[in-house]
Protein backbone atom coordinates (compact mmCIF):
# COMPACT_ATOMS: atom_id res chain seq x y z
CA UNK A 1 0.00 0.00 0.00
CA UNK A 2 1.83 3.13 -1.43
CA UNK A 3 1.01 6.69 -0.37
CA UNK A 4 -1.41 6.45 2.32
CA UNK A 5 0.12 8.99 4.43
CA UNK A 6 2.60 11.74 3.75
CA UNK A 7 5.94 11.80 4.60
CA UNK A 8 8.08 14.57 6.10
CA UNK A 9 9.46 15.69 2.73
CA UNK A 10 6.03 16.00 1.23
CA UNK A 11 5.15 18.47 3.94
CA UNK A 12 8.30 20.35 3.73
CA UNK A 13 7.80 20.68 0.01
CA UNK A 14 3.93 21.62 0.78
CA UNK A 15 5.13 24.10 2.79
CA UNK A 16 7.97 25.56 0.58
CA UNK A 17 5.16 25.66 -2.69
CA UNK A 18 2.93 28.00 -0.13
CA UNK A 19 6.09 30.33 0.82
CA UNK A 20 6.58 30.62 -3.12
CA UNK A 21 2.98 31.35 -3.81
CA UNK A 22 3.26 34.06 -0.63
CA UNK A 23 7.09 35.06 -2.53
CA UNK A 24 4.61 36.18 -5.86
CA UNK A 25 2.39 38.36 -3.56
CA UNK A 26 5.08 39.94 -1.76
CA UNK A 27 7.94 40.19 -4.22
CA UNK A 28 7.07 43.59 -5.70
CA UNK A 29 4.19 45.59 -4.29
CA UNK A 30 3.41 47.36 -1.31
CA UNK A 31 0.18 47.93 0.57
CA UNK A 32 -1.63 50.66 -2.35
CA UNK A 33 -2.41 53.94 -0.79
CA UNK A 34 -4.42 55.55 -3.30
CA UNK A 35 -7.27 54.52 -5.85
CA UNK A 36 -4.80 54.91 -8.85
CA UNK A 37 -2.39 52.34 -6.95
CA UNK A 38 -5.41 50.61 -6.59
CA UNK A 39 -6.15 50.04 -10.35
CA UNK A 40 -2.26 49.41 -10.37
CA UNK A 41 -2.71 46.29 -8.40
CA UNK A 42 -5.16 44.99 -10.20
CA UNK A 43 -3.83 44.83 -13.53
CA UNK A 44 -1.16 42.78 -12.03
CA UNK A 45 -3.79 40.19 -11.38
CA UNK A 46 -3.55 38.43 -14.65
CA UNK A 47 0.47 38.14 -13.95
CA UNK A 48 -0.35 36.62 -11.05
CA UNK A 49 -2.37 34.14 -11.96
CA UNK A 50 -0.43 33.07 -14.42
CA UNK A 51 2.37 32.45 -12.27
CA UNK A 52 0.26 30.76 -9.35
CA UNK A 53 -0.82 28.38 -11.95
CA UNK A 54 2.88 27.30 -13.17
CA UNK A 55 3.44 26.66 -8.99
CA UNK A 56 0.12 24.56 -8.79
CA UNK A 57 0.98 22.40 -11.50
CA UNK A 58 4.46 21.91 -10.32
CA UNK A 59 3.11 21.31 -7.11
CA UNK A 60 0.63 18.72 -8.07
CA UNK A 61 3.03 17.22 -10.38
CA UNK A 62 5.05 16.61 -7.12
CA UNK A 63 2.13 15.75 -4.72
CA UNK A 64 1.08 12.44 -7.60
CA UNK A 65 4.22 11.43 -7.91
CA UNK A 66 4.53 11.10 -4.17
CA UNK A 67 0.80 9.88 -4.16
CA UNK A 68 1.98 7.26 -6.62
CA UNK A 69 4.70 5.88 -4.93
CA UNK A 70 4.96 6.56 -1.24
CA UNK A 71 8.93 6.84 -1.66
CA UNK A 72 10.32 8.33 1.35
CA UNK A 73 14.14 7.56 0.49
CA UNK A 74 17.50 9.78 0.70
CA UNK A 75 17.14 9.87 -3.03
CA UNK A 76 13.81 10.92 -3.10
CA UNK A 77 14.89 13.87 -0.38
CA UNK A 78 17.88 14.59 -3.34
CA UNK A 79 15.49 14.94 -6.07
CA UNK A 80 12.60 16.99 -4.09
CA UNK A 81 15.26 19.57 -2.84
CA UNK A 82 16.50 19.96 -5.89
CA UNK A 83 12.91 20.50 -7.44
CA UNK A 84 12.22 22.93 -4.49
CA UNK A 85 15.61 24.86 -5.49
CA UNK A 86 14.84 25.25 -8.98
CA UNK A 87 11.46 26.97 -8.36
CA UNK A 88 12.72 29.35 -5.50
CA UNK A 89 14.94 30.74 -7.66
CA UNK A 90 12.81 31.01 -10.60
CA UNK A 91 9.73 32.50 -9.05
CA UNK A 92 10.67 35.43 -9.68
CA UNK A 93 11.27 35.24 -13.30
CA UNK A 94 7.72 33.43 -13.73
CA UNK A 95 6.18 36.60 -12.51
CA UNK A 96 8.47 38.92 -14.61
CA UNK A 97 8.00 37.03 -17.56
CA UNK A 98 4.40 36.59 -17.04
CA UNK A 99 4.10 40.67 -16.10
CA UNK A 100 5.73 41.14 -19.45
CA UNK A 101 4.03 38.75 -21.70
CA UNK A 102 0.46 40.28 -20.43
CA UNK A 103 1.97 44.17 -21.31
CA UNK A 104 3.41 43.34 -24.91
CA UNK A 105 0.11 41.33 -25.25
CA UNK A 106 -2.16 44.40 -24.30
CA UNK A 107 0.24 47.29 -25.61
CA UNK A 108 1.44 48.18 -22.40
CA UNK A 109 -2.33 48.57 -20.58
CA UNK A 110 -1.60 45.76 -18.06
CA UNK A 111 1.92 47.15 -16.93
CA UNK A 112 5.04 45.64 -15.63
CA UNK A 113 7.11 46.33 -12.99
CA UNK A 114 10.32 45.25 -14.16
CA UNK A 115 12.00 47.37 -16.99
CA UNK A 116 13.62 45.28 -19.75
CA UNK A 117 15.25 47.73 -21.97
CA UNK A 118 16.61 45.80 -25.05
CA UNK A 119 16.22 42.33 -27.30
CA UNK A 120 19.28 41.22 -25.33
CA UNK A 121 18.08 41.51 -21.83
CA UNK A 122 15.20 39.93 -23.36
CA UNK A 123 16.86 37.23 -24.80
CA UNK A 124 18.71 36.48 -22.17
CA UNK A 125 15.39 36.45 -19.85
CA UNK A 126 14.57 33.77 -21.88
CA UNK A 127 17.47 31.78 -21.88
CA UNK A 128 17.41 32.15 -18.08
CA UNK A 129 13.49 30.24 -17.53
CA UNK A 130 14.35 28.18 -20.31
CA UNK A 131 17.51 26.47 -18.11
CA UNK A 132 15.11 26.73 -15.50
CA UNK A 133 12.06 24.82 -16.75
CA UNK A 134 14.66 22.11 -18.42
CA UNK A 135 16.07 21.93 -14.97
CA UNK A 136 12.39 21.39 -14.06
CA UNK A 137 11.76 18.90 -16.00
CA UNK A 138 14.59 16.99 -15.89
CA UNK A 139 14.36 16.78 -11.75
CA UNK A 140 10.71 15.07 -12.71
CA UNK A 141 12.19 13.03 -15.05
CA UNK A 142 15.04 11.91 -12.81
CA UNK A 143 11.77 10.83 -10.12
CA UNK A 144 9.54 9.21 -12.34
CA UNK A 145 13.02 6.84 -14.56
CA UNK A 146 13.81 6.36 -10.09
CA UNK A 147 10.20 4.79 -9.19
CA UNK A 148 10.59 2.67 -12.29
CA UNK A 149 13.99 1.43 -10.99
CA UNK A 150 12.15 0.08 -7.72
CA UNK A 151 9.36 -1.71 -9.72
CA UNK A 152 9.95 -4.69 -8.13
CA UNK A 153 10.16 -3.50 -4.26
CA UNK A 154 7.17 -0.96 -5.23
CA UNK A 155 5.32 -4.47 -6.63
CA UNK A 156 4.11 -1.81 -9.50
CA UNK A 157 1.51 -3.69 -12.08
CA UNK A 158 2.21 -4.05 -15.79
CA UNK A 159 -0.62 -0.45 -16.14
CA UNK A 160 1.88 1.41 -12.77
CA UNK A 161 5.09 0.42 -14.83
CA UNK A 162 3.87 1.81 -18.11
CA UNK A 163 2.60 4.81 -16.62
CA UNK A 164 5.43 5.81 -15.17
CA UNK A 165 7.96 5.36 -18.25
CA UNK A 166 4.89 7.53 -20.11
CA UNK A 167 5.60 9.70 -17.62
CA UNK A 168 8.78 9.85 -18.04
CA UNK A 169 9.33 10.37 -21.63
CA UNK A 170 6.12 13.35 -21.10
CA UNK A 171 8.48 15.14 -19.26
CA UNK A 172 11.43 14.34 -21.33
CA UNK A 173 9.82 15.94 -24.02
CA UNK A 174 8.79 18.86 -22.21
CA UNK A 175 12.47 19.28 -21.71
CA UNK A 176 13.25 19.56 -25.23
CA UNK A 177 10.54 22.13 -25.65
CA UNK A 178 12.32 24.70 -22.63
CA UNK A 179 15.75 23.59 -24.56
CA UNK A 180 14.03 24.91 -28.09
CA UNK A 181 12.31 28.37 -26.48
CA UNK A 182 16.44 28.83 -25.52
CA UNK A 183 17.62 28.05 -28.81
CA UNK A 184 15.31 30.18 -30.02
CA UNK A 185 16.27 33.02 -27.16
CA UNK A 186 19.66 32.88 -29.00
CA UNK A 187 19.51 32.40 -32.76
CA UNK A 188 16.27 34.58 -33.34
CA UNK A 189 16.95 37.81 -34.76
CA UNK A 190 16.65 40.32 -31.73
CA UNK A 191 13.21 41.88 -33.70
CA UNK A 192 11.70 38.52 -33.22
CA UNK A 193 12.67 37.56 -29.38
CA UNK A 194 9.42 38.15 -28.27
CA UNK A 195 8.26 35.51 -30.04
CA UNK A 196 11.14 32.82 -28.42
CA UNK A 197 8.27 32.23 -25.48
CA UNK A 198 5.56 30.36 -28.20
CA UNK A 199 7.97 27.39 -27.60
CA UNK A 200 6.09 26.85 -24.50
CA UNK A 201 2.89 26.58 -26.41
CA UNK A 202 4.15 23.04 -28.28
CA UNK A 203 3.29 21.74 -24.33
CA UNK A 204 -0.06 21.79 -25.26
CA UNK A 205 0.68 19.82 -28.34
CA UNK A 206 3.55 17.79 -26.66
CA UNK A 207 0.95 16.13 -23.90
CA UNK A 208 -1.89 15.04 -25.45
CA UNK A 209 -0.13 13.74 -28.62
CA UNK A 210 2.51 11.92 -26.41
CA UNK A 211 -0.46 10.38 -24.33
CA UNK A 212 -2.18 9.51 -27.64
CA UNK A 213 0.36 7.80 -28.74
CA UNK A 214 1.51 5.75 -25.03
CA UNK A 215 -2.59 4.69 -24.64
CA UNK A 216 -2.03 1.41 -22.24
CA UNK A 217 -3.56 -1.29 -23.43
CA UNK A 218 -2.28 -4.69 -22.31
CA UNK A 219 -0.88 -5.82 -25.58
CA UNK A 220 1.73 -2.79 -25.46
CA UNK A 221 2.24 -3.07 -21.32
CA UNK A 222 5.80 -4.79 -22.55
CA UNK A 223 6.84 -1.07 -24.58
Amino acid sequence: MRGLEMTRIEVFVDAAFAFAVTMLVISFDAIPTSFPEIVLAIKGIPAFIAAVVQLVWIWYTHNKWSRRYGLDTALTVVLSAALLMVVLIYVYPMRIMAQGMFSWFTNGYLSSSFSIDTADELAAMFIFLGIGFVSMCMVFVLMYRYAGSLKQELLLNEFESYETKTLGYLWLGAAGIGAICVVLALLLPRPLVPYSGFAFALLGVWFPLMRSRRKWTKSTAIL
